[in-house]
C-alpha cells in the first residue's frame, strides 16, 4: 500500500508540475490598468503596467509592446484598476451623427466643483456680457430687483450637453478645461460664446 501511495503521489506531482509548466509557457506579457481611468480621460505614465499572465485566446488584450503608444491617448470606455484594456479600449472618442464636440475654458465659479466624469448631463448657460457692479452685485446699468420681487433681466439662453471629457485644471491654475458634446446645430454658437468667455455650466439631474 505504501508503494502504491508513493507512486500515486509521484504521478500527481508530475501532473501538477506539467500543468504549472503549461500555464507558464502560455503566459503573455499584456497591459493591465493600475489606476481607474474614466472614459474620455487621457492615459498617463503610471496608469498602465505590464503583467505576465495566462489569458484565453478569446480575450482581447494589448501586448506589452503597445505601452508607449498608448500614453497620451484617451480611454474610449471606463477602464477600472486591474482590468485588461483591449484593442477598442483606447483611441479617439467617436462623435455621433448630428452631434459635435466643443472645448470650453471656464473660470472658477462657472463650473461645479463636484466630479463630472464623461457622460454627465449638463446645461450650458449663456451669461451676460455686462460687467457686474461690485457694490450692488447687479449688472451695470441695472438696478437690483426688490427683495422677493421678480427679476427684471431676460432669461438666459441654455443648451443641454453631455460631458465628453472630465474637466482638468488649465495651466493658469485658475480655470478649467472641459470638453462637451452638443447638438451640431448649436456647436458654432457655443464655440463663439466660449471664445468670448460668456458661458457657465450647471449639472442636470438624471
Amino acid at each position: 500500500m505504501l508503494i502504491v501511495a508513493g507512486v500515486l503521489c509521484a504521478v500527481l506531482g508530475a501532473l501538477g508540475g506539467a500543468f504549472a509548466w503549461t500555464q507558464a509557457s502560455q503566459s503573455q506579457s499584456v497591459l493591465v490598468m493600475t489606476r481607474d481611468v474614466a472614459r474620455g480621460e487621457e492615459l498617463r505614465h503610471g496608469d498602465i503596467a505590464v503583467a505576465s499572465i495566462s489569458v484565453p485566446d478569446q480575450v482581447d488584450t494589448l501586448p506589452a509592446s503597445r505601452l508607449d503608444s498608448l500614453i497620451g491617448r484617451r480611454a474610449v470606455v471606463d477602464l477600472p484598476r486591474g482590468s485588461l484594456p483591449g484593442s477598442r479600449s483606447v483611441g479617439d472618442l467617436p462623435v455621433a451623427a448630428g452631434r459635435a464636440h466643443v472645448g470650453l475654458k471656464l473660470a472658477a465659479g462657472r463650473v461645479p466643483t463636484e466630479p463630472m466624469p464623461a457622460g454627465t448631463r449638463i446645461t450650458i448657460v449663456e451669461v451676460t456680457g455686462d460687467a457686474t457692479s461690485a457694490e450692488t452685485g447687479s449688472p451695470s446699468g441695472q438696478s437690483s430687483p426688490a427683495a422677493g420681487g421678480p427679476s427684471t433681466g431676460t432669461v438666459p439662453r441654455t443648451i443641454d450637453a453631455v460631458v465628453s471629457r472630465a474637466p482638468v485644471r488649465a495651466e493658469d491654475r485658475s480655470s478649467w478645461l472641459l470638453d462637451v458634446e452638443v447638438p451640431q446645430a448649436d456647436a458654432a454658437v457655443i464655440a463663439d460664446l466660449a471664445a468670448r468667455d460668456r458661458v457657465a455650466v450647471i449639472v442636470r439631474g438624471s
